[in-house]
């Protein structure tokens, strides 16, 4: 049996370092050496398989670089559970959230992740760039991470979005994704949600329910990062199943959701877009929420998550090789009938008729 160890690690020692085995022949030694390693474990084929897999993730053949040293098809993301501003705070004196945040970018960094998120809104009412940008960039280019944070990004003459920035691994803000539906949480007249509240000052919107009268972003762009592509969704976006349907559609291996809410983000939500979509997932939530958590695909799957309703950082390993080897030859892709789809896109009426949704004809 020593013997038989000892010539399984000579066989991982002696592979390309960097490199994972994509070979069939190779593959299966390694498969059929586990049958001999770890016999109660091998009993069926899948067995088999998950622990050579992880045989091979233990070994130099987990990083499979590119000639620039790095690894696309093994990523690994740091998500950090956390709170700061909320959805309806206004600026407070002497109040610096970035200072809670840099030293989860750092410690993203020691930890060599690629990519670190952040909740929806934490960075509050700025200027962007501005002060908070700034320190934030430092922090991305010191580290050569991408960070992704949330914020009330102030614009011209008084209006603001909901924005997720992205940083790229030189502090630059390389990208920005808005949030397209609006979380209203007051509503007034009939059809339900279609209409704020009567009579409510801005001041009283800004503080009380500020999505009615924010700039709702126009689209759902798909951002290229050097190790793939990645989608953003933002809070009340991912109950909808279309934004990361379209997303994934326009090259998506990987989909963020930022949010900023009590009780959790949901795990069947993130599982079931994985599935049907083909993508992993990085979900966020403040801390007095929860559900932050990653996820892997193929098969779906949440590989690690937060404990619940207390700051937490963790991190986790995308297989971004096997997603991309999944989208290649998608059945659910392929066979498509975008022919019958015509009412996703067709023009919104009122008002709801025996439960659903009216559209033009």
């Amino acid at each position: 049996m020593e013997s038989q160890r000892q010539q399984h690690s000579d066989l991982i020692r002696t592979r390309r370092p960097g490199r994972l085995a994509c070979s069939n022949t190779e593959w299966k030694s390694i498969e059929m050496k586990t049958v001999f390693l770890f016999p109660m474990y091998t009993q069926c084929r899948p067995g088999r398989l998950l622990l050579a897999g992880l045989i091979a993730m233990l070994s130099d053949d987990v990083f499979a670089d590119d000639s620039n040293g790095l690894n696309r098809d093994l990523v690994k993301v740091a998500a950090v559970q956390i709170s700061g501003y909320d959805k309806g705070d206004l600026p407070r004196a002497g109040y610096d959230p970035t200072a809670q945040l840099i030293p989860y970018i750092d410690r993203a960094g020691k930890d060599e992740a690629q990519l670190i998120v952040f909740p929806e809104y934490v960075l509050g009412h700025i200027t962007v760039p501005g002060p908070e940008t700034e320190r934030i960039s430092a922090a991305a280019k010191a580290n050569s991470i991408y960070v992704i944070v949330g914020c009330w990004e102030d614009l011209a003459d008084g209006k603001f979005a909901n924005s997720a920035l992205i940083f790229d691994r030189s502090g630059i803000i390389s990208g920005k994704y808005i949030k397209t539906h609006a979380a209203v949480d007051h509503y007034e007249g009939e059809p339900p949600w279609s209409s704020p509240p009567k009579g409510k000052i801005h001041d009283w919107m800004l503080q009380n329910d500020p999505e009615w009268i924010m700039e709702a972003g126009q689209d759902l762009p798909v951002f290229d990062f050097d190790f793939g592509r990645v989608g953003v969704m933002t809070c009340y976006d991912g109950w909808f199943p279309e934004p990361a349907r379209v997303m994934s559609l326009r090259g998506a291996e990987l989909i963020v959701w930022i949010n900023g809410r009590g009780g959790s983000v949901e795990d069947f939500i993130v599982q079931s877009t994985m599935f049907q979509s083909h993508v992993a997932m990085v979900a966020t939530n403040q801390a007095y929420g929860s559900g932050t958590m990653i996820g892997d695909t193929a098969p779906a799957r949440i590989i690690e998550r937060a404990p619940d309703k207390q700051e937490s950082y963790i991190t986790a390993v995308i297989n971004l090789k096997q997603i991309r080897a999944v989208r290649s030859t998608s059945r659910n892709f392929a066979q498509r009938r975008p022919d019958l789809y015509d009412d996703l896109v067709a023009p919104k009426r009122t008002p709801i008729k025996d439960g659903a949704p009216q559209i033009e004809k």
